[in-house]
């Protein structure tokens, strides 16, 4: 275990200054992602047409294809760089997965105190949305967002950069200000758990979709128990790419998956 945090630590810098054009698309990333949010929120709803529309906008277009979709696409396929470097690996897996159930427990206890769940029809396509988005955040938020940051200007910035650019991706669902500085800290604590280990099994699939079922039942989002079929749809898809996007690694004989993002070769930087 102390091997695993060692190598997730390894050439980390606090500061530096090294910006990339992967700023650019991770910044048209962000735009496509929040707006497929708030089309989905606010302009839609989740009561329009049945919540087809807002299933098609929110987890299909916003989490799988803008979500998941460009950041695999721009990092294995353009870049030839590894999937460990959006936080898929299964380096530090034990480590990983231990600390996600120890934080997941505390979790538990002091967010879904006061709770009320609603009947198994109810929550079953809530369990499903939290599961796919949880997923989608994992990797966005983390793998892709926190780590292109600190790739650029060091761990203190984007671990603060990363927080609010969360934060203010909560427009989509048209929060107050007040609340995102809420999501603010929340933001900050995903990104220093995930850090850890540099591993989306640090976060997923337990911490973060428990954080997500939270704020579904506290705004008691009600979809049709067959929403649950498309959102685990969603989820299926999701790995099917990551899986695809595997094989292309393992053909194109990119470096290999443990190597740390700090020190794979990176060719094509501006």
């Amino acid at each position: 275990m102390n091997n695993a945090l060692r190598e997730s630590w390894r050439g980390t810098k606090l500061f530096r200054w090294q910006p990339s054009k992967d700023l650019l698309v991770l910044a048209i990333s962000w735009i496509l992602v929040v707006a497929a949010l708030y089309s989905a929120t606010v302009l839609i709803g989740p009561e329009a047409a049945g919540g087809m529309a807002y299933f098609g906008l929110y987890a299909v277009l916003g989490a799988l294809i803008f979500g998941v979709g460009i950041p695999v696409f721009w990092i294995v396929i353009y870049r030839k760089r590894p999937l460990a470097d959006l936080g898929l690996t299964t380096r530090g897996l034990t480590l990983s997965v231990t600390l996600q159930v120890v934080f997941a427990v505390i979790q538990y206890f002091s967010a879904f105190r006061g709770i009320t769940f609603p009947d198994w029809g109810k929550l079953l396509p809530l369990i499903a949305l939290a599961l796919s988005i949880g997923l989608f955040e994992a990797i966005f938020w983390r793998g892709w967002v926190l780590l292109r940051l600190e790739e650029s200007f060091g761990l203190i910035a984007a671990l603060l950069i990363g927080s609010l650019l969360y934060a203010a991706y909560h427009v989509g669902y048209a929060m107050p200000v007040r609340e995102m500085a809420f999501l603010f800290v929340i933001g900050l604590i995903y990104a220093l758990v995930f850090r850890l280990t540099k591993s989306i099994f640090i976060l997923w699939p337990l911490l973060q979709p428990m954080g997500q079922l939270v704020t579904l039942l506290e705004d008691r989002l009600t979809l049709p128990t067959l929403a649950a079929l498309g959102f685990f749809e969603v989820l299926i898809v999701m790995w099917i790419v990551i899986w695809l996007a595997a094989r292309y690694s393992k053909k194109a004989g990119i470096a290999d998956q443990t190597k740390p993002t700090a020190e794979v070769p990176d060719n094509r930087q501006s």
